[in-house]
């Protein structure tokens, strides 16, 4: 069984891919088990997330460009994509909201769903998702700061996002709980 912040933080990074991806040209679309760009996406943005254990290559393949170079979010760690190559595997996360820190502050962005968020040497994005407030795109060493900037900018919601290599371990040393296994696949570039 899926827990309910797992699905809230999967849930929350595809509502981001759709945003940026609307801000830049590119209009996606949610389906019952994936959500998918019929476009070639922007640079470091999947074609697809999938939004349950339960999708498959038939769920995602068809309603994208999937030439070289198209890449799945692979949500539950769960799909199998012939012809495509593991890019990296990462970890939801659920970021607890320590009491505010000073010195962050929020600018606007193209669309109300985020803000753009700038710390001491650091930053981030904040996302507001119908049932959780995402950080994306860090920079820096002060997660704390960060997890309460996407707090104050989005009050009320618990903050969740995803990381992988060093900047996971960051994460969990600064206080992260891990929520479950993603991974992220690339089709095969031509030889």
């Amino acid at each position: 069984m899926v827990r309910p912040l797992l699905t809230a933080a999967v849930e929350e990074n595809a509502g981001w891919c759709d945003a940026y991806c609307r801000v830049h040209g590119v209009t996606g679309v949610f389906g019952p088990r994936a959500w998918t760009a019929p476009s070639r996406t922007p640079e470091f943005y999947p074609d697809a997330v999938t939004l349950t254990p339960s999708a498959t290559a038939a769920d995602v393949l068809p309603l994208v460009d999937a030439s070289a170079g198209c890449s799945v979010k692979d949500s539950f760690a769960s799909l199998d994509l012939p012809g495509f190559t593991l890019l990296f595997e990462a970890s939801w996360l659920h970021f607890p909201v320590p009491a505010a820190i000073s010195g962050w502050t929020a600018s606007p962005s193209p669309d109300p769903s985020f803000v753009f968020l700038t710390g001491p040497g650091s930053s981030a994005v904040a996302h507001c998702g119908s049932s959780a407030a995402g950080l994306s795109n860090f920079t820096g060493d002060d997660w704390r700061g960060a997890v309460a900037a996407v707090s104050a900018a989005f009050p009320g919601l618990p903050v969740v996002g995803y990381e992988h290599g060093a900047a996971l371990s960051a994460a969990l040393a600064g206080g992260a709980e891990p929520l479950g296994a993603l991974r992220v696949w690339l089709r095969d570039l031509p030889k």
